[in-house]
């Protein structure tokens, strides 16, 4: 496949608004293989790869944080089933229509745009998102700590023992 000034800033375009090579290459007909040859040829080339991957990065940090902090509508979901959304049967003067039964206000599935019967949601945020956004933008604050002391002594089979009863090598002494 040729590679034009054209295709390899489709490919960077595409690099951008994916931040994933494989999709990046098959947006131009190309294989990924041939997009790191590209790459490892082509130091200008590289060069743009770099910066798309930083703006695709960007894009995903900007994701993570709207999943985090303004969440997304995931189905309603009772028993296995969709919970469907209910709305009031209206007569014509625009008045709640009765059943002659029980005297109960009808009810009707709500039906979206496309005529399908609308889902109800409900909205969920991803704490684990916000915890990766949070150790990114402040590491020192937020990374993870570990500290680790010992005391005492050590004994390797009975090794410690011996060695207490034992002289010095010559010249030993200038090591401690």
């Amino acid at each position: 496949m040729n590679r034009t000034p054209e295709r390899m800033a489709a490919f960077c375009v595409a690099l951008a608004e994916t931040c994933n090579v494989g999709r990046a290459a098959k947006a131009i007909g190309l294989s990924r293989s041939q997009a790191y040859e590209w790459r490892e040829s082509d130091k200008d080339f590289a060069a743009m790869w770099d910066k798309a991957k930083r703006i695709g990065v960007t894009a995903l940090e900007d994701e993570a944080g709207r999943r985090a902090f303004e969440g997304v509508d995931a189905p309603l979901v009772h028993k296995g089933e969709f919970t469907y959304l209910w709305e009031e049967v209206l007569d014509a003067d625009g008045n709640p229509e009765r059943d002659e039964l029980t005297g109960a206000t009808k009810h009707r599935r709500k039906l979206g745009p496309d005529g399908q019967p609308m889902v109800a949601t409900v909205k969920e945020y991803s704490d684990t998102l916000a915890i990766f956004l949070l150790k990114a933008h402040d590491p020192e604050k937020y990374r993870e700590r570990s500290d680790v002391s010992v005391k005492g002594e050590l004994t390797v089979n009975g090794l410690a023992g011996r060695m207490r009863n034992r002289r010095p090598a010559a010249g030993v002494e200038d090591l401690v």
